[in-house]
């Protein structure tokens, strides 16, 4: 095992910290990244896997334009990818039934779509109050898969990944980032990107209390009998159906402020079988194989937390994606990443900033 000092440390090996750790070692830099469990085994392994924010256009126009960019970024990203591990992406499209909300129209959410070149097509007619929504280059990855084929591609390029080791505190001295403290002993870096999802805030001096929670959404997986087929992805009432390649739909999602707790509540997963079941009624004698819950990094305004503290000069920070954290992960790393060699992001870093969620 190499033993050097890294140019930079990452905490945390979910999608946000292994994409940006792959970015910038694609830049020269020597990397270490640091997990307090098994990498990729938290949120970028619990959710669905959808490339696409779900009701796109109800997101801030900060969220949307990074998610627009990982849309399109993606192929590349699974191109880049080494390993025997299949990701599964597919382009299987998403349809929509109930777009339309209390305060948007139609040609809102069309406006707002194209402004950021995400495809659609109305199905029916919204002016009956009926339409439903085509977004048809939507696509999804086996996110389980996705994270073992990033692992697999950052151990290739030369990225030392430590599991089963938590970092408990960021040392900083003189207004510059020093090293952290982990369970394993002291490690150093000239800069440090936090990427630790729901449990970032703790290794952010200066952030205000909940200004990173985790926000936990419960899950299902079901296997339909016979030949039947879902094609595209679902969604209705905020719950979304997923087909996977081997014919399996996935169902979620919730939105729990429980605080660290994946506890799957049966009553909870009844109510998304039984919407499951009136989205597509050929699940109903389908069987539930596995249930499970993770927790997103939520954020205060929904939008991720991205760049370099404002006080303590190389320590950066990746984390707040919420629910399009994997949506996102392509754009964010190259964002991020611009930023540390010092080149003009593609987008403006002000409604990233770290300073926004510190204590005055």
């Amino acid at each position: 095992m190499n033993s050097t000092t890294p140019d930079i440390l990452v905490v945390g090996a979910g999608i946000a910290g292994l994409t940006t750790a792959l970015a910038l070692r694609h830049e020269g830099a020597s990397v270490t990244v640091v997990d307090q469990s098994q990498p990729g085994t938290e949120a970028s392994w619990a959710g669905g896997g959808i490339l696409c924010p779900l009701y796109a256009w109800r997101y801030p126009d900060a969220v949307l334009a990074l998610a627009a960019r990982g849309m399109r970024d993606y192929p590349a990203l699974i191109e880049s990818l080494t390993g025997d591990t299949d990701p599964e992406h597919r382009v299987t499209g998403m349809r929509i039934l109930d777009p339309v909300g209390a305060e948007e129209s139609a040609a809102q959410i069309g406006e707002r779509l194209a402004r950021y070149g995400i495809r659609h097509q109305w199905l029916d007619s919204p002016d009956a109050g009926r339409a439903s929504l085509v977004l048809p280059e939507v696509a999804n990855v086996r996110n389980p898969r996705l994270l073992q084929a990033l692992r697999e591609t950052a151990e290739a390029h030369g990225i030392e990944i430590h599991a089963n080791r938590r970092c408990e505190q960021v040392i900083a001295r003189a207004g510059r980032f020093e090293r952290i403290e982990t369970s394993a002993g002291r490690m150093r870096a000239e800069r440090l990107v936090v990427a630790a999802g729901a449990w970032s805030e703790p290794l952010i001096p200066q952030a205000r209390e909940d200004s990173v929670f985790p926000v936990r959404g419960q899950m299902l997986r079901m296997e339909p009998h016979g030949n039947s087929r879902l094609e595209t992805i679902v969604m209705d009432e905020g719950v979304y159906l997923i087909p996977r390649v081997d014919g399996s739909i996935i169902v979620g999602s919730t939105v729990e402020r429980a605080g660290f707790d994946k506890t799957v509540d049966m009553a909870v997963q009844q109510a998304l079988h039984r919407k499951a079941i009136e989205c597509w009624p050929d699940l109903a004698e389908a069987s539930v194989t596995h249930r499970w819950a993770g927790l997103r990094p939520g954020s205060s305004d929904e939008v991720p937390i991205l760049g370099e503290h404002p006080s303590l000069e190389g320590l950066w920070v990746n984390t707040g994606g919420y629910r399009n954290g994997l949506a996102m992960a392509p754009a964010t790393a190259t964002f991020l990443t611009d930023l540390i060699t010092g080149r003009s992001p593609a987008l403006d870093p002000a409604p990233y900033r770290v300073a926004r969620i510190l204590s005055a």
